[in-house]
Order: structure tokens, then sequence, then C-alpha cells
């Protein structure tokens, strides 16, 4: 059985975390001939619902799962890709607890596992369950974007903006786009607690 790998690529909105997912996997399958699996959450629909798409215009086939993972939804997904090399997640931040154990269980299976996700949701926290696939990552590739404010290319924060200003409270997960979310650096950055300080 070949040994598994798992691969983290994170960063904030706009760093191209998709685009990445979407290089590696098109690469391990022209070049290294490997059959590639891949997932995405079924509510992110902004682009295509049977595929991952980046914004500078990658795309690779995906099939569509809830967000909510399911013990019957696990074993599908570890039947489904018995065959496969490579098993690729995007948008991980907005999978359940049970992504953890399912990438982890791909793994073990010897699968190469590589998953996209947020480092922070809008509040500059930890989303979802990244810093657990970040403790078992074997390989992380963490990006950065361009400040919206100054355009300094260390931006690590994603701002959530509602009418033009920074968003004082809302729900952690919003699937939005470039009119609800601007890439920030730490200088520029500021979180929901602070939107009304001086």
């Amino acid at each position: 059985m070949p040994t598994g790998r798992i691969t983290i690529i994170t960063g904030p909105m706009f760093s191209e975390k998709s685009g990445e997912l979407i290089r590696r996997c098109q690469k391990l399958i022209q070049y290294g001939h490997r059959k590639v699996i891949a997932y995405k959450p079924a509510e992110d629909n902004r682009y295509a619902t049977d595929e991952i798409v980046s914004r500078i215009g990658y795309r690779l086939p995906a099939i569509s799962i809830p967000r909510k993972l399911t013990d019957e939804l696990v074993q599908r997904i570890l039947e489904e890709t018995k065959e496969a090399d490579v098993v690729a997640f995007d948008e991980v931040q907005f999978f359940s607890r049970h992504i953890m154990a399912l990438i982890q269980e791909l793994a073990y299976c010897g699968k190469h596992v590589i998953a996209d996700g947020l480092n922070l949701d809008y509040r500059g926290k930890e989303f979802g369950y990244i810093g657990g696939l970040l403790a078992m990552a074997d390989d992380i590739e963490k990006l950065t974007s361009f400040c919206a404010v100054c355009g300094s290319s260390e931006a690590v924060f994603t701002q959530r903006m509602v009418n033009g200003k920074p968003s004082t409270v809302g729900p952690i997960v919003m699937i939005g786009d470039s009119e609800a979310y601007e890439p920030r650096c730490r200088k520029c950055f500021i979180p929901p607690h602070k939107v009304n300080c001086d």
C-alpha cells in the first residue's frame, strides 16, 4: 500500500487557495498519471456545482457534498475513493467535525489528501476545524493575498464588509465574494470588537 499524505493549503480569501489545489491536482493527473477525486461543499455554488473553480479561471471536476458530514456520507466517500490515488477537498473550513477523521482515514488508506481552506474567519479566529487539520498535516502551504487597504502582499486576514465598512457582528459561515469580503494585512484588519474603537 502506498504511503498516505495530507497536504493543507490555507490563507485568506483571494489568495488563490482553490487555484493552488487545482494546479496541484492537474499536475498529478497530467504528469503523475494519478487518479484524482475531488469534493466541494454543496452550499458553495458561487461559480459551479460540479467543479472547483478558482478566481483566475482554473477548473477541476468535483462532487458536491453537504457541509454536515454524516457517518453514512463518510462511508460513501471512503468507498468512492477506493481506486483513487489523490482525494481533494475544497473550502474544507465549511465541513463538520467528521472532516478530520475522514481525511486522516483516507491518508491511512494510502491516499494523498489535498485540502484547501480559510485560515481565519471574519473575526480573526480559527475557522472550523482548520487548526486540527493543520496539526495533522504532512505539508502546509500558507498563502497570502494583497491587502485591499494598503496593498501589502502580506494579507492573512479576511475582512467582512457591510455597506463598505467592516462588519461588527454576523454568522460565522456566510458564503460570499468581493461584495462581502476583502483581504487585509494585520495592520489594516479590524476585528469586529474593535470596529467602533477610536
